[in-house]
């Protein structure tokens, strides 16, 4: 499927996410995070990226040292991460 769609810049250049778009994503204000990729030949792209909750980052990342993602988990659980 096909969306085109236009919005205005305003001050500080801010604009508005489509009605459509926000609609077909299923997007919520709260929710996501917004990347602009721009390549070496002008091309932008624009992605919507789901923000993730401490509990749903476990194992996703790298450290430089090891780290027990079970026993952190369950410390946060426990409400002794800040």
């Amino acid at each position: 499927m096909t969306i085109m769609a236009k919005t205005n810049m305003y001050d500080k250049y801010q604009t508005v996410i489509p009605k459509e778009i926000r609609k077909e994503l299923g997007i919520t204000d709260t929710d996501y995070f917004i990347e602009w990729f721009l390549d070496e030949d002008g091309k932008l792209e624009v992605e919507f990226v789901k923000k993730l909750d401490f509990m749903e980052m476990g194992g996703r990342y790298k450290t430089e040292e090891p780290v027990n993602s079970v026993e952190l988990k369950k410390k946060f659980k426990k409400g002794e991460l800040k």
